[in-house]
């Protein structure tokens, strides 16, 4: 591989299109059931925001020198994404299941709702993350990088 190439660039990149590829055989082999909308949804296993971020940093690491100004802005941006991808994005899932089973008992006692904030809700379910599948975006993405920066080397 040419060295001219983006190297953390092309490792975020890859990073995202494989961790957003493996949660197809993951759910099939979980739920026995494929999913091909899961390609393009967020949440699940393994993050891709996790993975997209880890695959930056480190390949920023490896790029620039762990010294380097563009690691530590890098890892600092992987840490708030991290943090919201585990934290404020789970919690704002679990809210949406919430709200989706009242939406639907209000449904079922005859209450009329317009079934836009069924429908909001329904998308929100599934956006956060735990902790077990930031992790695997962790590793996914370090790995990625790794792999990417040994291939250019």
């Amino acid at each position: 591989m040419n060295t001219s190439w983006n190297l953390p660039l092309l490792s975020a990149l890859a990073s995202m299109l494989v961790a957003q590829g493996i949660k197809i055989p993951f759910q099939r082999w979980r739920e026995k059931a494929w999913n091909w909308r899961l390609a393009f949804c967020s949440g699940g296993m393994p993050s891709s925001h996790a993975a997209v971020v880890s695959a930056l940093a480190v390949a920023m690491g490896l790029s620039y020198g762990w010294n380097s100004p563009w690691f530590a802005v890098s890892s600092v941006f992987a840490t708030v994404v991290l943090y919201d991808a585990v934290g404020v994005r789970r919690q704002a899932g679990q809210q949406a299941v919430v709200l989706y089973e009242l939406i639907n008992r209000a449904q079922e006692a005859g209450i009329d709702l317009s079934g836009v904030a069924a429908a909001q809700a329904r998308r929100w379910v599934h956006r956060g993350h735990t902790p077990l599948e930031v992790a695997g975006g962790v590793t996914l993405g370090t790995s990625i990088a790794c792999l990417v920066y040994l291939m250019a080397h």
